[in-house]
């Protein structure tokens, strides 16, 4: 069984201990995702600049206007490419920073801040093998639930097995929620790079555990309502405010101003605890071992 306590006391006590290192470790990856978008700007504007150029310097009365539209299909492709290629990297580096903010985060990995970096890039790879993996499973989970409305549906009515065909999704993406939780510390703490014996081992260690594991998610939703929710209410509340017409009061703008100002270091706490959280999770599931923490915490 899971001690959805625990899970909590262990999440909250790493988030104080390693609130600076952790703090670093996001502010790095932020600079590198910042770099990245400079660099997705620039090339979209050299490509737009080089596209509009073709066009102004020919007409498509020219004979030469046809060798002009193929650069500029030409150019359309490489932005297609670029594009494609700089997402596929920005995913990468979020799946990095998950991994190394989890291992920094844990408390079976001593806090050492080029170690959780080394593993966060060594784990983007086997991410994406797994996420096209379970890709392929909820594909499959889709055409079950759709089978199995369609045979509802025939016997009881459409209506009904629709509802039945939603309410199996909904079922099934939770169990699986609750069985993949700890994959991200399974790959990056336990070093199971290999994405099929990570899928296995997550799945081998939340076996019989689901029903705490979704408590334990529950629990740390209502977390995410009071720290992210409240004040995007409080943004929306005064938002909707300000729309009936008329002159705007200075409360509604004072709301809209602090609550959007709080949100920014607020939603980094947030990421912090939410690694370590994760990472407190995967210590009970795979019974870490009082020993350990005892060591960590002393």
């Amino acid at each position: 069984m899971v001690d959805i306590g625990r899970v909590f006391s262990t999440s909250f006590a790493m988030f104080r201990q390693r609130f600076w290192l952790l703090l670093g470790m996001w502010a790095v990856f932020f600079a590198i995702q910042t770099a990245a978008s400079m660099v997705l700007g620039i090339g979209l504007g050299a490509a737009g600049l080089a596209g509009a150029a073709a066009l102004g310097s020919s007409g498509f009365d020219d004979p030469a206007a046809m060798d002009d539209m193929g650069v500029l299909a030409g150019l359309g492709i490489g932005m297609i490419l670029f594009m494609v290629l700089f997402y596929g990297a920005y995913i990468v580096i979020l799946l990095a920073q998950q991994a190394a903010m989890v291992t920094l985060a844990s408390p079976l990995e001593e806090p050492m801040f080029g170690l959780a970096l080394r593993r966060g890039f060594k784990s983007a790879l086997p991410f994406i093998g797994i996420a096209l993996l379970l890709l392929l499973a909820y594909a499959a989970m889709m055409v079950a639930s759709l089978a199995v409305a369609g045979a509802v549906g025939a016997v009881a009515g459409g209506s009904i097995g629709g509802v039945a065909g939603t309410l199996l999704i909904v079922l099934a993406a939770l169990y699986l929620a609750c069985r993949f939780a700890v994959l991200v510390p399974v790959v990056a703490v336990d070093e199971v790079y290999n994405p099929v014996t990570a899928i296995r081992r997550s799945w081998a260690v939340t076996q019989g555990k689901a029903l705490s594991i979704l408590l334990a998610l529950l629990g740390f939703g209502a977390i995410t309502l009071v720290v992210l929710g409240v004040p995007l209410l409080m943004i929306i509340g005064a938002a909707t405010g300000l729309e009936g017409g008329g002159e705007p009061s200075g409360g509604a703008i004072a709301v809209i101003i602090i609550a959007g100002l709080a949100l920014i270091p607020l939603f980094m706490a947030y990421s912090i605890y939410a690694s370590a959280f994760t990472a407190s999770l995967h210590v009970e599931v795979t019974d870490g071992g009082a020993e350990r923490l005892e060591e960590v915490f002393a």
